[in-house]
């Protein structure tokens, strides 16, 4: 059984580990967690007593004794680049959250670093183990949509309207391009993985309505190496939403909130809406990332498509910072109808 470290105790880490036990006892054989990496141990007391962790505050020391075998990465984006190296270094596999890190050069560095150790890294790009679109893919693959000309992803919510200035996720440095680091890259990396590599991008990215200094509105036009188009939103003080798109030559699909496929052939005969049963995905990438520590099958995110993700981020922060001129409109004159007495007199 691996064991794990997670690094960073707050929603997400918990959620993290609350996927894999449950009262102090592992869900299953994979994976068990148990040291927690924290700034202040006596504010996580009470969560660490129930799942019998261990809290300490000194990242390196724990990663450099025989306590654990991988960690857990759940901390702010800016950390992950420090923290992989130091793992790494000390032979540790390596669970980080995405994004992977800010910074292509940065996820060159630590996937090599890595590589180097002989150690796994895996990103958590969690809706990689989504039944529906796994069965997407599936469908591409099998010509079901026909040639693939066009994709769409959307992926939004309303976390930002409750952020504060005091808030790390509220730091444009740490949530740059709005809502990209936290949704839109999972839309960058389920793209690359229906389309493959992507060879450019357009994007524009506003704020509005939010009373801290990130923006809430991103959209990226892109277009792959294979020539397919595609488009990403991702809006931050909105309702929640999750949209996927893949439109060809045959038909289209579109999976909706994680678990509803459309599928709409192009003689509309056969279009049929399947739901699919919720699954874990947290745990499923974990145990995923421990079955690849032992030497099983490959965890399914690679590391040329995780780095891959972070060019295309790095891509759509410095698009969004320095957007193409847009096209003006000509606007027209307001028409007003003309009075009665100017109306022609039509004569019966």
């Amino acid at each position: 059984m691996l064991r794990c470290a997670i690094v960073g105790l707050g929603r997400w880490g918990q959620l993290l580990v609350n996927s894999c036990m449950e009262q102090g006892k592992p869900n299953g054989n994979a994976l068990v967690f148990t040291h927690a990496v924290v700034r202040s141990a006596g504010k996580y007391e009470e969560y660490c007593s129930q799942q019998s962790l261990t809290a300490v505050t000194d990242y390196q020391r724990l990663v450099e004794s025989h306590d654990i075998d991988a960690v857990v990465l759940a901390t702010p984006h800016s950390q992950h680049f420090d923290q992989i190296i130091t793992a790494a270094a000390n032979n540790k596999h390596i669970f980080v959250e995405k994004p992977f890190t800010m910074g292509a050069e940065n996820a060159r560095n630590a996937a090599e670093s890595a590589q180097n150790a002989g150690v796994i890294i895996a990103v958590g790009h969690n809706r990689r183990f989504l039944p529906a679109l796994q069965e997407l893919r599936a469908m591409i693959d099998a010509g079901k949509l026909g040639t693939i000309t066009h994709m769409e992803g959307n992926f939004s919510g309303p976390f930002a309207l409750g952020y504060e200035s005091s808030m790390w996720r509220a730091n444009a440095d740490e949530s740059p391009a709005g809502g990209m680091t936290a949704m839109g890259i999972h839309i960058v990396d389920a793209l690359i993985y229906l389309g493959g590599p992507i060879a450019g991008v357009s994007a524009q990215s506003q704020g509005s309505v939010l009373d801290v200094d990130i923006d809430d509105t991103t959209s990226v036009l892109m277009r792959f190496e294979n020539g397919t188009s595609a488009y990403l939103s991702t809006l931050c003080a909105t309702a929640r939403q999750w949209r996927l798109q893949v439109f060809g030559t045959e038909g289209w699909a579109q999976l909706r909130d994680h678990h509803i496929l459309d599928f709409c052939p192009v003689d509309q005969q056969e279009a049929k809406t399947t739901t699919y049963a919720p699954v874990d995905i947290e745990r499923a990438e974990l145990e995923a990332f421990a079955g690849a520590c032992r030497g099983g099958k490959p965890y399914p995110v690679t590391l040329e498509e995780a780095v891959h993700g972070i060019a295309v981020q790095d891509s759509i922060i410095e698009s969004a910072a320095a957007p193409s001129p847009l096209y003006s409109v000509e606007r027209q004159d307001s028409f007003h109808p003309p009075s009665r007495s100017d109306r022609p007199v039509t004569k019966q």
